[in-house]
């Protein structure tokens, strides 16, 4: 018996939803939503761009106004409507999400197997988007950390810099501080470099390309606050739990005195109450599934705290995101110190 119109609407919301997803990404990726914003023609847009393919840009043009996200006038006049300028206020999320595990959430199926390798996915924008997200949610929550701290400091290390915001944002709040970015895939090294070239602080940061353990082995630096956000996790993933007793505890024998946030997500995929929330469903159950998949693993909470103690460190501060962005409670940052003997 053939499928009924209604039933099939209603089967294809998904699809709709990973097209329209993906399109967005490539509308924000080549600055399109800039050239609506400010209204434009198809002929307009080819022309001022140049080397585009007409057909194609007109097929993304019509795809877009069919969506909602661009509207056209009697006259031809391309604008981006207010559902538009919605998408682009998550931007960052769909640079991460799209462009940095797109393909990661297509190859989920061939890597299903025992022994099976990771799945790919795309270093630059997973680091841009991420610190892009960061701005949001855990630089606020970094900054209200160190607030209560009651410290200055004079050198930061970021672990796992992304595209460096993280250094730019800390060198903006404490003028006296000078940061090091570490990063291992050199395709966000690059745009963290070039993230950090544009900032007034560049005269104090560098980024070098290496991993966490890899430079801790031959650090000369002695830093006094240090930052692991969303990448304690991949080394959970990728050395195991000695791995991370390795990075606190080598982070601590060249620093004793140092101020190390960790910002992580909250393992709750499997709370069926807490996943019902709408963000979770929008944008946190994406964001568990795929880490299994790309050799990352993620703990809860009260792991994470339970394995601080146990490497001799205490919790001087720990809160979740500004309820107002994000009422989940499954970002937390901890602000963390070499427990007094």
């Amino acid at each position: 018996m053939p499928i009924q119109e209604k039933v099939l609407i209603d089967a294809l919301e998904p699809f709709k939803g990973f097209v329209l997803s993906s399109i967005i990404f490539s509308m924000h990726r080549h600055g399109l939503d800039e050239d609506f914003r400010r209204g434009t023609t198809l002929a307009d847009l080819v022309a001022s761009r140049g080397g585009l393919d007409r057909a194609r840009v007109a097929a993304l043009v019509d795809y877009l106004v069919a969506a909602q996200v661009v509207a056209r006038d009697s006259g031809g006049r391309l604008t981006l409507t207010a559902l538009g300028e919605r998408y682009g206020e998550a931007r960052p999320w769909y640079e991460m999400m799209i462009g940095g595990y797109g393909i990661t959430f297509l190859g989920l199926g061939d890597h299903l197997g025992e022994g099976s390798p990771p799945v790919p996915r795309v270093g630059r924008f997973v680091g841009s988007g991420s610190c892009g997200i960061s701005m949001h949610d855990s630089i606020p929550l970094v900054r209200k950390l160190l607030a209560g701290g009651g410290r200055d400091y004079r050198l930061l290390v970021d672990l796992g810099c992304g595209s460096g915001v993280y250094l730019t944002e800390l060198c903006r709040d404490y003028p006296e501080m000078r940061a090091v970015g570490i990063e291992p895939d050199a395709a966000a090294v690059d745009a963290a470099r070039e993230w950090v070239a544009a900032q007034p602080t560049a005269d104090r940061v560098r980024v070098e390309q290496a991993g966490a353990l890899e430079w801790l082995a031959s650090a000369t630096d002695r830093p006094d606050l240090a930052v692991l956000a969303f990448v304690i996790h991949e080394v959970l993933g990728q050395e195991g739990e000695d791995g991370v007793r390795r990075l606190l505890t080598q982070l601590f024998e060249a620093a004793p005195d140092l101020d190390l946030v960790i910002v992580d997500i909250d393992l709750q995929s499997s709370d069926e109450a807490a996943m019902k929330h709408p963000l979770a469903q929008n944008y946190y159950a994406a964001y568990y599934l795929m880490h299994p998949f790309t050799e990352q693993r993620l703990e809860t909470r009260e792991w994470w705290e339970a394995l601080f103690a146990d490497c001799g460190l205490e919790i001087a501060a720990s809160s979740l995101t500004d309820p107002a962005m994000d009422s989940t409670g499954m970002e937390v940052g901890w602000l963390l110190r070499r427990r007094a003997a």
